[in-house]
């Protein structure tokens, strides 16, 4: 039986982020699925090809344009899903998590104490 440790280093938190992606002079908008400080899983209605860099900015969070590197597409019935990595790490882990409580701690029922 072999061991396919997880190659990655940060945990990803699943997010609901539009992305914006610039090829030359071409807009892209895309939606983060999921993210971690370094990477994340954008859903595309345009193939990205692997091997690709973009530059990408996330307007909502105020991040300004960095490299994006595009590590593997697949196309699916909603779209184009895209696990793809950045230059350098866009937030830390705390921020990820924050930002993950915001959007989904709105929609959790209430806990009730006893």
């Amino acid at each position: 039986m072999s061991f396919h440790p997880d190659r990655r280093q940060h945990r990803r938190y699943p997010l609901r982020l539009a992305i914006r992606l610039h090829r030359g002079n071409e807009g892209l908008d895309a939606a983060i699925l999921n993210a971690s400080a370094n990477g994340c899983l954008l859903l595309s209605s345009a193939p990205l090809e692997p091997g690709e860099v973009l530059e990408a900015s996330i307007p909502e969070l105020l991040i300004p344009r960095t490299k994006l590197h595009i590590m593997r597409c697949q196309a699916t019935p909603s779209g184009y899903m895209v696990a793809a990595c950045f230059d350098a790490a866009m937030l830390d882990e705390s921020s990820l998590a924050m930002l993950v409580e915001e959007q989904h701690g709105a929609s959790r029922p209430p806990r009730w104490l006893n």
